[in-house]
């Protein structure tokens, strides 16, 4: 009913903020306008200073939009014998991750794509993240950072115990099933943008795939300039000092 009664969302935080009101939103979300009030932000174009003229620019229009995926998340349970256990699924705007919680052993994961087999993780844990969420856990774990209108999922691996173990980016149209082994040593635990945590027992599985529902995302100037923006000022990207030159010798 919330999606019926609310044209539009204006965010006053950082990107947290943004998370919590698309999590309102389980089906069509309205356009989002997010004010710059927190420490980083990289969903949260608009600073506040302005906020009197650059909702007036909004609300005349027009604007341009980012249309950021979410992944939607069912677990299933191995007593459900195959049935989706929650009846709406959990919906993550950056990732959702699967870890071995306060466990001392490895966690152990098998995960399929589309049915086929991917790979078996070992180590802490596993990221699967939107494009919109490259730039937060997935980054920190060796991920890619994306523009967020790519579309795809980030396959991530969180400390995996091998060296050859590299981060994916899978297409948007995939599914994915992480399946905790019947052999494994102990539970998975998976949260969903950094809560509602759920145990994974032996035989538990996670299903992931692209929401038809996107969350609309006004911009300050486009969709790129925004995106690039926010990591030359959010995280320095290249930022280094430039180095002397005399010029070719003659």
């Amino acid at each position: 009913m919330l999606r019926t009664k609310v044209d539009l969302i204006i965010t006053l935080g950082g990107d947290g903020t943004v998370l919590w009101a698309a999590s309102l939103f389980k089906g069509p979300v309205p356009p989002v306008v997010a004010f710059a009030l927190g420490s980083l932000g990289f969903m949260t174009p608009f600073p506040s200073e302005q906020y009197r003229e650059l909702l007036d620019n909004v609300l005349n229009g027009p604007f341009s939009i980012t249309l950021r995926n979410r992944i939607q998340c069912h677990v299933i349970r191995d007593e459900a014998k195959d049935e989706i256990v929650s009846e709406e699924p959990f919906l993550v705007l950056n990732e959702v991750t699967i870890d071995r919680g306060i466990s001392s052993y490895l966690t152990n994961l098998e995960v399929y794509c589309d049915s086929s087999f991917v790979t078996c993780v070992q180590g802490d844990g596993l990221i699967i993240s939107t494009t919109s969420g490259s730039t937060a856990y997935s980054l920190a774990a060796g991920g890619s950072m994306v523009h967020p209108q790519v579309p795809g999922i980030l396959f991530t691996p969180i400390c995996p115990h091998s060296l050859s173990f590299r981060p994916l980016i899978l297409p948007e149209y995939v599914t994915l099933r992480v399946q905790v082994p019947f052999n494994s040593r102990g539970n998975a635990w998976a949260s969903f943008d950094g809560k509602d945590r759920q145990q994974l027992s032996p035989g538990d599985a996670l299903i992931c795939s692209i929401s038809p529902w996107p969350v609309p995302t006004a911009c300050l100037v486009d969709s790129t300039t925004d995106f690039l923006r926010s990591i030359h000022e959010g995280l320095h990207w290249n930022l280094r000092k430039s180095q002397s030159f005399d010029g070719p010798r003659d």
